[in-house]
């Protein structure tokens, strides 16, 4: 999971930052942060599936700066904790 800023996408793409927005937009329905944050948060869901790691090791390779920042993301897109997603996958 590494960063990389709308501005670097779209020069790799040789559009303005803009113009590769909004045919990003077009072409997956989301903005290019949006898909960024989902799939980001489908990784960390893997990776607390597996259960081999605390959660603040898996907020830091999904690339969030500390865990209570994950946790208050991941809880706003799933509607739970990383802990209590996690649990509830385990039964």
């Amino acid at each position: 999971m590494q960063d990389i800023s709308l501005e670097e996408m779209a020069r790799l793409a040789g559009l303005s930052q803009s113009q590769f927005a909004r045919l990003f937009k077009v072409s997956t329905g989301m903005p290019p942060y949006k898909w960024s944050l989902d799939a980001r948060i489908k990784r960390a869901q893997e990776l607390l599936v597996l259960g081999e790691e605390s959660i603040s090791a898996i907020a830091i390779q999904t690339g969030f700066a500390d865990q209570s920042h994950f946790t208050k993301t991941f809880r706003r897109v799933t509607g739970a904790t990383p802990k209590d997603w996690q649990r509830k996958r385990k039964l």
